[in-house]
């Protein structure tokens, strides 16, 4: 039990079963950390929006104080006085801007048109805006330039190229990397398959105009099953798949009146077929469409080792006997002109862009690749 004592000898008077209470001062460092936060709370309390209290208070504090002291339920601060929030300051909602969030699924808005598109004072949100928007005043000249320049023009100029090479990264994650990957290095696996950016083997061509207008309008790719030759048999498509596996190893070698120079006596059959099956599309010499100067169909070079969906024999012989579907989007209507010509200095960047559009091959010896137009 507590029994007084002497308070004489720095005790507080109270012992509890012979354990006395020292009256002993805390350390003079452990006093200013507590004062110092004490004010460093009230501080916060008056310079940012703080303290929760019931909506229905806020109309009457308000009211009394003849100011907007609170906002949303919570005292507002005074940092709205050394932050108006001066970049979007005085925007309004309007019935285009709610129309528009209204067909892509916001459809409980309590918005109207004339209110107030932000808020006005200091908030996190309004803070991490005016930063953006600083950024976006630096920015502004070269995209204002960018805006009057050609892909061409941009690629001959090192500064505007850098900063569209820059601006790239974000546009191409967003747009483009979900199917041809961060990289551009793209994927190889069957149906589910996508371009690779990086290489020179282009199926519509690698220019700058051509890039634009690929990412503008997309594309549509489709192989007919058989090659739209249904009397092809199993054995049929099954010689034709190891003759396509040889023209792209060299084993077989094609002219461009489509006669065999190499593995004549194994392939004879085998590219008869070809030839009056495949050769609408990938040419006489299996170039495919754009090496022998037809830059829309995209039919697919046969005769290197890139293969669009598998090289593999198996691979080879669904893709002839089921035929391929393939189908880039169209942005056109999802991205203005300029983000547009950003991806396209970034696509030609990649390592295969083309600087022209090349002539057709004038190649008949076989498979040289070196005699062939880049691309």
């Amino acid at each position: 039990m507590s029994e007084p004592s002497n308070t004489d000898d720095n005790t507080t008077g109270h012992e509890w079963d012979g354990i006395q209470e020292l009256n002993n001062p805390p350390p003079r460092w452990w006093t200013v950390g507590f004062y110092a936060g004490l004010a460093f709370v009230a501080g916060y309390y008056i310079l940012y929006p703080s303290s929760p209290l019931n909506l229905g208070i806020e109309k009457w504090v308000n009211q009394a104080v003849g100011a907007e002291v609170m906002v949303n339920g919570h005292t507002k601060g005074i940092m709205h006085l050394v932050n108006p929030n001066s970049y979007y300051q005085g925007a309004t909602w309007t019935q285009d801007d709610i129309d528009a969030l209204q067909k892509r699924g916001f459809t409980r808005l309590v918005i109207k048109a004339g209110d107030p598109k932000y808020q006005n004072g200091w908030t996190y949100v309004n803070e991490a805006r005016d930063a953006i928007a600083e950024i976006e005043d630096i920015r502004k000249p070269y995209m204002d330039q960018l805006k009057t320049m050609t892909v061409r023009e941009i690629l001959n100029d090192p500064n505007m190229k850098q900063f569209a090479l820059g601006r790239a990264r974000v546009l191409f994650g967003d747009n483009c990397a979900a199917c041809h990957g961060s990289g551009g290095a793209g994927v190889v696996n069957g149906s589910h398959s996508f371009p690779n950016l990086t290489d020179d083997d282009w199926l519509y061509g690698g220019w700058p105009e051509k890039i634009v207008e690929t990412i503008t309008l997309g594309r549509q790719g489709m192989m007919p099953a058989k090659g739209g030759n249904d009397s092809l048999t199993e054995t049929d498509v099954e010689s034709l798949a190891h003759f396509v596996i040889a023209l792209s190893k060299g084993e077989a070698k094609l002219n461009s009146e489509g006669e065999l120079t190499a593995g004549v006596e194994q392939y004879a059959a085998a590219n008869k077929m070809f030839q009056e099956t495949c050769f609408a599309c990938h040419g006489r010499n299996a170039r495919g469409a754009m090496r022998n100067g037809d830059f829309y169909t995209g039919a697919a070079n046969l005769t290197d080792v890139i293969w669009r969906f598998g090289g593999s024999f198996d691979t080879v012989k669904e893709t002839i006997t089921y035929g391929r579907q393939a189908k880039m989007p169209t942005f056109g209507g999802k991205l203005d002109e300029t983000s547009i010509k950003i991806l396209a200095v970034k696509v030609h960047q990649f390592g295969g862009g083309m600087a022209n559009e090349p002539a057709p091959t004038t190649q008949t010896s076989g498979n040289d690749a070196a005699s062939s137009p880049p691309g």
